[in-house]
């Protein structure tokens, strides 16, 4: 791309220069010439989530602010039309530009182009835009911009967390070209990030793909094995049929489930031996110890069988993420089992494989089993004696199992090596998104002139 002809030297924290003929101005000057033109939403203690209602006005939260520069009204939230009318200050229109004022995604922003009237929650700024001044999804494209992120965040304040509040927000300066070249930037982001948001989607649909084909397989390899031709009924809704030569256990049959310690909130220290409670147990199937707690190294005397070892496999037994399962790799150190970790083993090497448990354990089929429980008595957590309730599909021989873990291993392998391309792939193309967003706002290349290539005929 090419740059513009002159270049001035900036006076702006975070720009180096800018075009010569673009003014320097504050946010306060391209807002609407209106009260409330820039304004946060309602004190906490004006609108509570109890007075929310299935309908009525609007409610624009941090939440229905997607990345895409866009709201998500599937999950909105409304108030009646009285309580808007008391809050009519933080009230948005068509072409306002909402902001995240606080928390982890502050400074995120949107363009409205779909609620003609609403309210702002709390943890959100609005911008309602001079069109005389400025180009509405320019200013969004501002806002979203690497040196427009970092001033946010530079400017805001909060004794416990990060906030921007409106006066900050309205005293921030950009360089802004005229109304003919924001139109002309606009033109050519909406092309080019709209070609890149289509490439990311359909990477993220391929990625989806690539995982349910996965689970398919190895449901299908854990249920049915991998040539076997003839089958029968088990009159099981997790898995209706398994080959004749497998046999249907209670998993307190074949696995052996044994509890953690129930360490209380006074035997733990500032330093010591770390414990593995289920917060340590990550989704990517790791054991993550950097922010385990500790208990004195006694305990490691008191309570040898709770010692976790590099290959034991593991569970969280209860919470959110109730069933969750990894296996320890190359741990280097001692560390305990807290009391809701449970601990999995083969009750006869001879009968079970070690390596085909933890896939059964992993299934989606143990994990529906385990969430058909919760729902018939009602209990967040799972022991023992829930164990003695649930099925799995076994072969009768090691070698059988020893190829269906191999298979499923393979095909994991071959189908994390494609996701990890595609997610590469994804994350240059996020990087380039933002990078000429950046460039294109802050004059470092000259669009003013661009044309989308036409589309070559046969």
């Amino acid at each position: 791309m090419r740059k513009y002809p002159k270049y001035k030297k900036s006076n702006l924290l975070g720009i180096e220069d800018a075009p010569i003929q673009w003014t320097e101005k504050r946010m306060k000057h391209i807002a609407a010439k209106k009260r409330f033109a820039i304004v946060d939403g309602p004190f906490g203690t004006q609108l509570k989530a109890e007075e929310y209602t299935e309908s009525g006005v609007a409610l624009i939260r941090i939440s229905d602010l997607n990345w895409g520069g866009t709201i998500e009204t599937e999950e909105l939230k409304y108030i009646s039309e009285e309580k808007s009318q008391e809050l009519l200050r933080s009230s948005i229109t068509i072409d306002d530009i909402i902001i995240a004022k606080t928390g982890a995604t502050i400074g995120k922003s949107v363009l409205n182009d779909k609620i003609g009237f609403g309210i702002i929650a709390s943890s959100c700024l609005k911008i309602s835009p001079n069109k005389k001044e400025v180009e509405p999804w320019y200013l969004n494209y501002l806002i979203s911009s690497k040196e427009a992120q970092e001033l946010i965040i530079l400017m805001s304040g909060g004794s416990t967390r990060d906030t921007i509040n409106t006066q900050p927000l309205a005293n921030i300066k950009f360089y802004w070209p005229s109304l003919p070249e924001q139109h002309a930037i606009v033109r050519f982001l909406d092309y080019k990030t709209g070609q890149i948001d289509s490439f990311i989607t359909n990477r993220q649909k391929q990625i989806e793909l690539l995982k349910e084909q996965l689970r398919k397989k190895i449901y299908t390899a854990l249920t049915k094995g991998l040539s076997n031709k003839d089958f029968k009924s088990t009159a099981l809704a997790w898995f209706p049929e398994i080959p004749k030569n497998w046999e249907l256990y209670k998993f307190n049959a074949a696995i052996k489930l044994l509890h953690g310690f129930q360490f209380r909130d006074n035997h733990f220290r500032e330093h010591g031996v770390k414990v593995a409670k289920i917060t340590q147990l990550k989704a990517d199937g790791s054991l993550d110890l950097s922010e385990a707690s500790f208990v004195e190294e006694k305990f490691l005397i008191q309570l040898k069988d709770k010692i976790i070892k590099s290959g034991d496999i593991l569970m969280a037994l209860t919470g959110g993420t109730i069933g969750k399962i990894i296996c320890v790799e190359d741990l280097q150190e001692e560390v305990l089992q807290n009391y809701r970790v449970g601990k999995f083993i083969p009750k006869d090497k001879r009968q079970l494989k070690k390596e085909f448990m933890f896939w059964v354990l992993s299934s989606e089929f143990t994990f529906a089993q385990i969430l058909f429980l919760q729902r018939e008595t009602g209990q967040p957590n799972i022991g023992i004696s829930d164990f003695s309730k649930m099925f799995f599909p076994m072969p009768d021989t090691l070698e059988e199992q020893i190829e269906i873990t191999t298979f499923i291993v393979n095909q994991k392998s071959e189908t994390d090596t494609l996701i990890s391309k595609y997610q590469k792939q994804i994350d240059l193309m996020q990087e380039y998104r933002t990078s000429l967003i950046s460039q294109a706002v802050t004059g470092k290349i000259d669009v003013r002139e661009w044309q989308p290539k036409k589309k070559q005929t046969a």
